[in-house]
């Protein structure tokens, strides 16, 4: 009898810990919204098999199940969705900005805000971008030029008549009058992302947009609003 209600206790707090650490893994707090939490130890994501990506990406176990079926559809149809790139910390967005903020300081941006707003363009300050909830990747292709193809053509007017039914919109879409430039390639899995956002409004300010060059740039451009909410209307 000790023995059975030992191996019953251990169960018990087997279970219980269990518990608390996916409780951990999932919580919407703001380290995970600014993308400073170790994604690759958390148990809510997933690695994507290398068959669909060209590098090493990972994705929220939701994300990849749903693109899985979408691959497949559009793999019916004679196109390939490739991820170019999936999730990315806030240390890995840090090394993408840093690169392009030297790039523009060079072209002698020496004021901040000048420079960070030639960087936004195309990328976003780290803590600000979609990329680090698990929800968003880069598909085929990051090269404009693609999409005047043929083939890209194809590939992007398949995904905006079938990837919504997947879950998955463009957010930074044509029309918009603020924000990042059209990414034909960037697509968000909705029904995690729309929460996601919605939390990030609630919790993040200004004051927690820091540790990098140019960072003084982020209240002043509003970047929260010019940036992070100038998105297709469909992901808001």
């Amino acid at each position: 009898m000790q023995i059975l209600a030992k191996t019953c206790l251990y169960v018990i707090v087997f279970t219980a810990l269990s518990f608390l650490a996916n409780a951990q893994n999932t919580a919407i707090n703001k380290s995970f919204l600014m993308g400073r939490h170790n994604y690759q130890r958390d148990t809510s994501f997933t690695k994507v098999a290398g068959k669909y990506a060209d590098k090493s990406v990972m994705l929220k176990k939701e994300t990849y199940s749903a693109y899985l079926k979408m691959y497949a559809a559009a793999a019916k149809e004679g196109i390939r969705l490739t991820i170019i790139s999936g999730t990315r910390s806030f240390y890995e967005q840090e090394a993408i900005w840093e690169r392009k903020w030297a790039e523009a300081q060079a072209m002698r941006n020496s004021d901040a805000k000048k420079a960070a707003l030639t960087v936004l363009r195309w990328s976003s300050m780290p803590g600000t971008s979609r990329h680090h909830w698990g929800t968003d990747m880069d598909l085929v292709s990051l090269k404009k030029a693609f999409y005047t193809t043929s083939a890209g053509k194809k590939t992007y007017a398949w995904l905006c008549k079938n990837a919504p039914k997947f879950g998955f919109y463009q957010p930074f879409d044509a029309g918009r009058t603020e924000g990042y430039q059209e990414e034909k390639w960037h697509w968000s899995y909705l029904p995690l992302a729309k929460i996601y956002l919605q939390e990030y409004i609630k919790q993040v300010s200004y004051a927690d947009i820091n540790g990098f060059p140019g960072a003084v740039a982020a209240a002043q451009l509003d970047v929260i609003k010019s940036q992070v909410l100038a998105i297709n209307l469909a992901c808001k």
